[in-house]
């Protein structure tokens, strides 16, 4: 019965009114798949820093205690890379649009600069996370390779490590083939359809 009466004002209704009633249910939908996106984006910042405070005390002991100059040396090398990482996604913040822009056009065109910003980052996370961490790996097991045990939990840990490199890549391709491009879409859709 009601589905009836919005049918029939739904077609009674003007052209002009039809394309309002477009552009917000646009803007809502768009709206809310944004807020997913920036809950998750900040849940992963929260990751990467917290992931480096807990692993920069460790390797700041080895560097003093390490037995092996190697291992003193790596240690050294990924806190470094641990600093690097933490803080390679903060950067994107300045790219973030603000809820109060001057109009509704400019606030989605930052919006998408800042969802272009993410996608470059993910999917470069394997060349400056990822793979930059495994050379610095195997030197700091370089000086006790000889050691049967050693080498054993070396190899393991390390294809341990291979294991979550692939999927952080296949995870964060994910991300963007399934909630960033889309987005962008939805983005330019209705730019398009505010500059009609």
């Amino acid at each position: 019965m009601i589905e009836d009466e919005l049918i029939k004002i739904w077609q009674s209704s003007s052209n002009q009114e039809r394309v309002k009633f477009e552009k917000s249910k646009l803007m809502i939908e768009l709206q809310s798949s944004l807020d997913r996106l920036h809950r998750r984006w900040k849940y992963l910042e929260r990751v990467n820093i917290i992931s480096a405070l807990l692993t920069i005390p460790p390797f700041i002991l080895a560097v003093f205690w390490a037995p092996f100059i190697s291992m003193k040396i790596a240690s050294a090398l990924v806190i470094v890379w641990a600093i690097y990482v933490g803080l390679r996604i903060l950067p994107i913040k300045k790219v973030k649009s603000g809820d109060l822009e001057s109009n509704y056009l400019q606030y989605l065109e930052k919006t998408k600069a800042y969802l272009i910003a993410q996608k470059k980052l993910l999917e470069t996370s394997l060349d400056w996370a990822t793979l930059t961490i495994y050379p610095i790996y195997l030197l700091f097991w370089v000086g006790v390779w000889e050691r049967p045990m050693a080498r054993f939990i070396g190899v393991m840990s390390f294809l341990v490590l291979i294991g979550l490199g692939v999927f952080s890549y296949y995870s964060n391709k994910k991300k963007v083939k399934n909630e960033i491009l889309p987005s962008i879409q939805k983005i330019d859709e209705l730019i398009k359809t505010l500059k009609d």
